[in-house]
């Protein structure tokens, strides 16, 4: 199953000096001193929820459920001449023909 497309939205358009000031406030606890305000209460308990939900995805993906031992020994050992996404023993490495 192909992933699908994000649904979300950048949070913020900040970079350089502006997104390292921000880091550096998230780093400090700076949100803390907002705790027991409703409106940021909420949205802390939802990036709380994205969280646990993004380290539940991870520990999925690293379980055995989805890394099936592949054995490289079958395919051929050179891209040419093969359709693109076709895999190939790249010197062990198991490659895409792009």
């Amino acid at each position: 199953m192909a992933l699908a497309t994000r649904k979300s939205g950048n949070a913020h358009n900040k970079s350089g000096s502006d997104l390292a000031a921000m880091k550096n406030k998230y780093d400090n606890n700076k949100h803390l001193n907002y705790v027991g305000f409703d409106e940021i209460d909420s949205l802390l308990y939802q990036i709380q929820l994205l969280r646990e939900d993004i380290d539940e995805l991870r520990r999925y993906i690293v379980s055995s459920e989805l890394l099936p031992v592949v054995s490289a020994s079958g395919l051929p050992i050179s891209g040419r001449n093969l359709a693109s996404g076709t895999l190939y023993n790249n010197r062990g490495v198991v490659t895409i023909v792009a």
